[in-house]
């Protein structure tokens, strides 16, 4: 867990939660006997109780951006396989004002890997924009691939509707894919960052890939931020 601070963040919001990539599920302890469930159905109460409220925030609105993956096979015996992924957004949902997210290549949701039909305050994107609290924040899902498979579109089709996107001017765009940094060694799309690099300036939220260090500036004034296994909980510098 990490936590970064901001300029600003929209009146009347205290945090903005991001996450991606949390593909595991809870301790056989803390199960009880019980199946286990997938990580990201557990973690937000803890956040919730556990963690948030240790950092004084002053009451407002929480958000949360999932960048997607959040499916791990039940037996734990092997990194990857898709699977339903709703209870993870519903948990998230239970214990925070406002969802915005996208789906990662091994997300389904009921078994199919499909737009979902959730209703506000949850709001899945893909290739759409939602503003929330005034901040508009666009979201492309899955990643550049072979269509034939589960969220993928080719990279010609993905790089297109980036572009689309970017031209409406969202201040947050989020992928579970997006942009290397090459001068970091941090493992990406370059195509994807050449996009971006053209555009005004943004904060793109990704997963897929682990960096080391959690956040990246472009040539552009664009700031990556890398979630991927992580939670980065985010304030006001006057938190």
């Amino acid at each position: 867990m990490h936590h970064g601070l901001v300029d600003e963040l929209p009146k009347g919001m205290s945090a903005i939660i991001a996450t991606a990539d949390l593909q595991g599920r809870e301790t056989f302890e803390s199960a009880g006997g019980k199946p286990l469930r997938l990580l990201g159905e557990v973690l937000p109460a803890i956040l919730a109780d556990e963690i948030i409220p240790n950092f004084g925030l002053a009451n407002g609105r929480i958000g949360v951006l999932l960048a997607g993956d959040f499916y791990t096979v039940p037996a734990l015996d092997k990194r990857g396989g898709s699977g339903d992924v709703t209870s993870v957004w519903q948990a998230f949902a239970d214990e925070f004002d406002w969802i915005v997210g996208v789906a990662g290549n091994h997300d389904l949701f009921g078994d199919a890997a499909t737009r979902p039909r959730f209703t506000t305050p949850v709001h899945f994107l893909d290739n759409d924009i939602v503003t929330i609290d005034e901040l508009p924040i666009a979201g492309l899902s899955g990643i550049p691939g072979n269509p034939r498979r589960p969220w993928r579109r080719t990279e010609d089709d993905f790089v297109v509707a980036l572009e689309l996107l970017l031209s409406d001017s969202p201040a947050i765009v989020m992928m579970h894919d997006g942009p290397d940094v090459p001068d970091s060694g941090h493992r990406g799309s370059p195509r994807i960052r050449q996009v971006v690099e053209q555009a005004e300036p943004v904060l793109v939220v990704r997963g897929h890939s682990h960096w080391k260090e959690p956040l990246a500036t472009l040539s552009n004034g664009t700031q990556v931020l890398n979630v991927d296994a992580r939670v980065i909980i985010l304030t006001g510098e006057t938190s």
